[in-house]
């Protein structure tokens, strides 16, 4: 499943270097998302990477207010076989990683994933739905060796 997908992604900002196998990263959690969900269309994601400024540009196409503040996930409007565009501030996922002591892998996986959701149609729209979802990514993420509840402390 998912091996119908191709995950293109584009590195719009120049704040912040991108580590070595972010990329990789990336496309491991699209499709272990797709994998989890058990799609297996054939489709294509495009990924940017962005910094807060260029968020801010694309706040308006935000779905819910419950969305993830360090990304936007554009749902494609039946274009080809795209599932959409997720934008993702790393400057922002480089913000939560100190706040909450996790590594940058983890808030990249977590951003990627809780996208690709939102592109299937996934979001807080309320505490149940929110539940619903916060345990898909907890899954999704165990699968891809990240326990949302260890402890990073280094």
């Amino acid at each position: 499943m998912a091996s119908n997908l191709k995950v293109i992604i584009d590195n719009s900002q120049s704040k912040f270097k991108i580590p070595s196998g972010t990329r990789m990263l990336v496309r491991r959690s699209c499709h272990a998302t797709l994998q989890y969900e058990n799609y297996d269309s054939r489709t294509e994601i495009n990924v940017v990477f962005a910094d807060n400024d260029l968020l801010r540009e694309f706040e308006h196409l935000r779905v819910s207010n419950f969305e993830a503040r360090e990304l936007i996930a554009i749902p494609s409007q039946g274009e080809g076989d795209s599932l959409g565009k997720i934008i993702i501030s790393v400057e922002r996922i480089i913000e939560l990683t100190k706040v909450y002591n996790r590594p940058f892998e983890m808030g990249i996986v977590f951003a990627s994933v809780h996208g690709v959701l939102n592109l299937l149609g996934q979001y807080y729209t309320d505490q149940r739905s929110k539940d619903s979802l916060m345990m898909k990514e907890a899954g999704v993420m165990n699968d891809l060796g990240y326990s949302p509840l260890a402890d990073y402390t280094v």
